[in-house]
Protein backbone atom coordinates (compact mmCIF):
# COMPACT_ATOMS: atom_id res chain seq x y z
CA UNK A 1 0.00 0.00 0.00
CA UNK A 2 3.18 2.64 0.10
CA UNK A 3 1.66 4.43 -3.31
CA UNK A 4 -1.15 5.16 -1.19
CA UNK A 5 0.17 6.24 2.23
CA UNK A 6 3.48 7.94 0.69
CA UNK A 7 1.10 9.58 -1.87
CA UNK A 8 3.17 8.84 -4.53
CA UNK A 9 1.29 7.13 -7.69
CA UNK A 10 3.13 9.38 -10.13
CA UNK A 11 6.53 8.53 -9.01
CA UNK A 12 5.27 4.85 -9.16
CA UNK A 13 3.94 5.33 -12.85
CA UNK A 14 7.40 6.12 -13.90
CA UNK A 15 9.18 3.94 -11.58
CA UNK A 16 7.36 0.88 -10.64
CA UNK A 17 7.81 -0.43 -14.16
CA UNK A 18 11.95 -0.61 -13.51
CA UNK A 19 12.13 -2.52 -10.58
CA UNK A 20 13.35 -6.31 -10.41
CA UNK A 21 11.48 -9.19 -9.32
CA UNK A 22 11.77 -8.74 -5.69
CA UNK A 23 8.41 -8.94 -3.25
CA UNK A 24 7.96 -5.42 -2.82
CA UNK A 25 8.76 -4.31 -6.16
CA UNK A 26 6.33 -7.18 -7.27
CA UNK A 27 3.30 -6.06 -5.05
CA UNK A 28 3.73 -2.07 -5.84
CA UNK A 29 4.06 -3.19 -9.35
CA UNK A 30 0.80 -4.93 -9.28
CA UNK A 31 -0.73 -2.57 -7.27
CA UNK A 32 0.35 0.23 -9.40
CA UNK A 33 -0.94 -1.68 -12.41
CA UNK A 34 -4.52 -2.24 -11.34
CA UNK A 35 -4.66 1.55 -10.40
CA UNK A 36 -3.42 2.40 -13.65
CA UNK A 37 -5.73 0.45 -15.58
CA UNK A 38 -9.30 1.82 -13.45
CA UNK A 39 -7.83 5.27 -14.40
CA UNK A 40 -6.41 4.85 -17.97
CA UNK A 41 -7.45 1.52 -19.26
CA UNK A 42 -4.93 -0.86 -20.89
CA UNK A 43 -3.45 0.43 -23.41
CA UNK A 44 -0.17 1.26 -22.58
CA UNK A 45 1.18 2.05 -25.98
CA UNK A 46 -0.38 5.92 -25.91
CA UNK A 47 -0.02 8.73 -23.27
CA UNK A 48 -2.26 7.79 -20.69
CA UNK A 49 -5.95 10.10 -20.91
CA UNK A 50 -8.44 8.85 -18.45
CA UNK A 51 -10.40 6.71 -20.39
CA UNK A 52 -10.42 3.83 -17.95
CA UNK A 53 -13.52 2.33 -16.58
CA UNK A 54 -13.94 4.58 -13.45
CA UNK A 55 -13.90 8.02 -15.40
CA UNK A 56 -16.22 5.46 -18.87
CA UNK A 57 -19.07 4.86 -15.89
CA UNK A 58 -18.69 7.71 -13.86
CA UNK A 59 -21.89 9.08 -15.12
CA UNK A 60 -24.19 6.50 -13.07
CA UNK A 61 -23.55 8.73 -9.70
CA UNK A 62 -21.96 11.98 -11.45
CA UNK A 63 -25.22 13.55 -10.63
CA UNK A 64 -25.66 12.57 -7.05
CA UNK A 65 -22.55 15.29 -6.34
CA UNK A 66 -24.07 17.83 -4.53
CA UNK A 67 -26.25 15.51 -3.13
CA UNK A 68 -23.55 13.81 -1.26
CA UNK A 69 -21.67 16.72 0.07
CA UNK A 70 -25.84 18.05 1.31
CA UNK A 71 -26.23 15.47 3.33
CA UNK A 72 -22.92 14.92 4.99
CA UNK A 73 -23.29 19.07 5.82
CA UNK A 74 -26.61 18.51 7.14
CA UNK A 75 -25.78 15.11 9.17
CA UNK A 76 -23.23 16.97 10.96
CA UNK A 77 -20.72 15.00 9.33
CA UNK A 78 -18.84 17.85 7.31
CA UNK A 79 -18.50 21.49 8.28
CA UNK A 80 -19.90 22.83 4.99
CA UNK A 81 -21.85 21.23 1.81
CA UNK A 82 -19.03 22.84 -0.41
CA UNK A 83 -17.71 19.94 -2.05
CA UNK A 84 -13.96 19.29 -1.51
CA UNK A 85 -13.44 17.65 -5.11
CA UNK A 86 -14.34 18.24 -8.26
CA UNK A 87 -18.05 16.30 -9.54
CA UNK A 88 -15.18 13.95 -11.73
CA UNK A 89 -12.88 14.06 -8.87
CA UNK A 90 -15.14 12.88 -6.72
CA UNK A 91 -17.38 10.71 -9.44
CA UNK A 92 -14.43 8.51 -10.79
CA UNK A 93 -13.32 8.04 -6.76
CA UNK A 94 -16.49 6.74 -5.82
CA UNK A 95 -16.41 4.34 -8.72
CA UNK A 96 -13.15 2.96 -7.70
CA UNK A 97 -14.32 2.30 -3.92
CA UNK A 98 -17.76 0.70 -5.49
CA UNK A 99 -15.20 -2.28 -7.18
CA UNK A 100 -13.66 -2.50 -3.35
CA UNK A 101 -17.72 -2.46 -1.92
CA UNK A 102 -18.37 -5.38 -4.35
CA UNK A 103 -15.36 -7.33 -3.66
CA UNK A 104 -16.31 -6.78 0.23
CA UNK A 105 -19.59 -7.60 -0.12
CA UNK A 106 -18.60 -11.41 -1.71
CA UNK A 107 -16.51 -11.96 1.32
CA UNK A 108 -13.72 -12.76 -0.96
CA UNK A 109 -11.66 -10.35 1.87
CA UNK A 110 -13.42 -11.91 5.05
CA UNK A 111 -10.24 -14.63 5.52
CA UNK A 112 -7.73 -11.71 5.77
CA UNK A 113 -9.71 -9.26 7.19
CA UNK A 114 -8.23 -9.70 10.87
CA UNK A 115 -4.54 -9.79 9.11
CA UNK A 116 -4.82 -7.11 7.48
CA UNK A 117 -6.40 -4.78 10.54
CA UNK A 118 -4.12 -6.01 12.94
CA UNK A 119 -0.83 -5.24 10.70
CA UNK A 120 -2.27 -1.82 9.13
CA UNK A 121 -3.66 -0.88 12.25
CA UNK A 122 -0.43 -0.36 13.97
CA UNK A 123 1.58 1.07 11.21
CA UNK A 124 2.99 3.30 13.84
CA UNK A 125 4.85 0.33 14.65
CA UNK A 126 6.72 -0.31 11.68
CA UNK A 127 8.19 3.09 11.39
CA UNK A 128 11.67 2.01 10.61
CA UNK A 129 10.35 -0.56 8.12
CA UNK A 130 8.53 1.85 6.54
CA UNK A 131 11.41 4.26 6.22
CA UNK A 132 13.03 1.47 4.69
CA UNK A 133 10.56 0.16 2.08
CA UNK A 134 10.18 4.22 1.23
CA UNK A 135 14.42 4.51 0.51
CA UNK A 136 14.14 0.80 -1.15
CA UNK A 137 11.45 2.08 -3.98
CA UNK A 138 13.23 5.15 -4.33
CA UNK A 139 10.41 6.99 -2.90
CA UNK A 140 12.22 9.94 -1.21
CA UNK A 141 12.66 11.69 0.95
CA UNK A 142 10.89 10.81 4.17
CA UNK A 143 8.58 12.95 5.80
CA UNK A 144 6.14 14.34 8.59
CA UNK A 145 4.10 14.35 5.82
CA UNK A 146 4.42 11.11 4.50
CA UNK A 147 3.93 9.79 7.92
CA UNK A 148 1.20 11.72 8.94
CA UNK A 149 -0.47 9.78 5.75
CA UNK A 150 0.31 6.45 6.91
CA UNK A 151 -1.05 7.06 10.40
CA UNK A 152 -4.19 8.82 8.85
CA UNK A 153 -4.20 5.33 6.83
CA UNK A 154 -3.45 2.93 9.59
CA UNK A 155 -6.40 5.04 11.77
CA UNK A 156 -9.14 4.26 9.25
CA UNK A 157 -8.18 0.55 8.92
CA UNK A 158 -8.05 0.22 12.88
CA UNK A 159 -11.49 1.57 12.98
CA UNK A 160 -13.19 -0.36 10.45
CA UNK A 161 -15.19 -3.39 11.73
CA UNK A 162 -15.39 -5.22 8.05
CA UNK A 163 -13.50 -5.36 4.85
CA UNK A 164 -15.77 -2.99 3.28
CA UNK A 165 -15.88 -0.63 5.88
CA UNK A 166 -11.76 0.16 5.21
CA UNK A 167 -13.28 1.17 2.05
CA UNK A 168 -16.27 3.15 3.53
CA UNK A 169 -14.07 5.18 6.03
CA UNK A 170 -10.72 5.74 2.97
CA UNK A 171 -13.82 7.59 0.90
CA UNK A 172 -14.98 9.53 4.03
CA UNK A 173 -11.59 10.62 4.42
CA UNK A 174 -11.07 11.73 0.96
CA UNK A 175 -14.16 13.64 0.51
CA UNK A 176 -13.80 15.79 3.95
CA UNK A 177 -16.40 13.60 6.44
CA UNK A 178 -14.89 12.52 9.68
CA UNK A 179 -14.73 8.51 10.61
CA UNK A 180 -18.18 8.36 12.84
CA UNK A 181 -20.56 5.44 12.00
CA UNK A 182 -23.29 8.09 10.46
CA UNK A 183 -20.43 9.37 7.83
CA UNK A 184 -19.75 4.97 6.97
CA UNK A 185 -23.52 4.99 7.13
CA UNK A 186 -24.04 7.98 3.99
CA UNK A 187 -20.86 6.76 1.55
CA UNK A 188 -22.35 3.48 2.28
CA UNK A 189 -26.02 4.56 1.25
CA UNK A 190 -24.31 5.78 -2.00
CA UNK A 191 -22.28 2.96 -2.77
CA UNK A 192 -25.59 0.79 -2.72
CA UNK A 193 -26.99 2.60 -5.36
CA UNK A 194 -23.82 2.54 -7.76
CA UNK A 195 -23.80 -1.07 -7.00
CA UNK A 196 -27.19 -1.72 -7.77
CA UNK A 197 -26.53 0.28 -10.92
CA UNK A 198 -23.61 -1.28 -12.73
CA UNK A 199 -24.63 -4.67 -11.43
CA UNK A 200 -22.35 -7.81 -10.31
CA UNK A 201 -22.42 -9.36 -13.83
CA UNK A 202 -20.17 -6.31 -15.03
CA UNK A 203 -17.97 -6.17 -11.76
CA UNK A 204 -17.06 -9.93 -12.54
CA UNK A 205 -16.25 -8.18 -16.10
CA UNK A 206 -14.25 -5.54 -15.26
CA UNK A 207 -12.33 -7.84 -12.23
CA UNK A 208 -11.36 -10.29 -14.59
CA UNK A 209 -10.47 -7.43 -17.29
CA UNK A 210 -8.30 -5.89 -14.38
CA UNK A 211 -6.40 -9.09 -13.50
CA UNK A 212 -5.16 -10.20 -16.37
CA UNK A 213 -3.93 -6.69 -17.33
CA UNK A 214 -1.97 -7.19 -13.91
CA UNK A 215 -0.74 -10.61 -14.58
CA UNK A 216 0.44 -9.36 -17.92
CA UNK A 217 2.20 -6.31 -16.78
CA UNK A 218 4.30 -8.41 -14.62
CA UNK A 219 4.65 -11.25 -16.99
CA UNK A 220 5.60 -9.69 -20.34
CA UNK A 221 7.03 -6.75 -18.67
CA UNK A 222 4.61 -3.96 -20.24
CA UNK A 223 5.47 -0.69 -19.23
CA UNK A 224 3.51 2.54 -20.31
CA UNK A 225 5.18 4.42 -23.30
CA UNK A 226 4.56 7.62 -21.29
CA UNK A 227 3.47 8.23 -17.81
CA UNK A 228 0.28 9.35 -16.48
CA UNK A 229 -0.72 12.88 -16.61
CA UNK A 230 0.91 15.65 -14.48
CA UNK A 231 -1.44 17.16 -12.23
CA UNK A 232 -0.57 19.19 -8.51
CA UNK A 233 3.04 18.93 -7.42
CA UNK A 234 4.21 17.20 -4.08
CA UNK A 235 7.84 18.40 -4.10
CA UNK A 236 8.47 17.45 -0.61
CA UNK A 237 6.89 13.46 -1.72
CA UNK A 238 8.31 13.06 -5.28
CA UNK A 239 11.25 12.36 -6.59
CA UNK A 240 12.87 15.46 -9.33
CA UNK A 241 12.17 14.69 -12.82
CA UNK A 242 15.10 13.40 -15.12
CA UNK A 243 17.40 16.87 -15.27
CA UNK A 244 16.62 17.42 -18.93
CA UNK A 245 12.93 18.61 -18.23
CA UNK A 246 13.06 20.51 -14.87
CA UNK A 247 9.48 19.50 -14.04
CA UNK A 248 8.90 17.42 -11.07
CA UNK A 249 6.58 14.50 -9.77
CA UNK A 250 3.15 15.27 -9.95
CA UNK A 251 0.73 13.37 -8.56
CA UNK A 252 -2.16 11.51 -10.67
CA UNK A 253 -5.74 11.68 -9.29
Amino acid sequence: MLPDFADSHAFAYTHAWEKEGDTDSRLIRSHIAGDWWIHFGDDLTRPARRRGWAYLRMGVIARRYEEFYALAHERGLAPTAVPNDSRRGWAHSMLEYSVDTHLARSGTLDHAFDDVRRQLGRLQAHGEEIRAMLAGQQVLPWSQEVWRNALDYSARVALADSPEEIALLGAAGKFGLDYSRASRALVREFQSRILKDVGAEEYGTIIRAMHEFVASVEHDHFRPAVPGPPLKTRRNLLRQATPDTGAEGHVAA
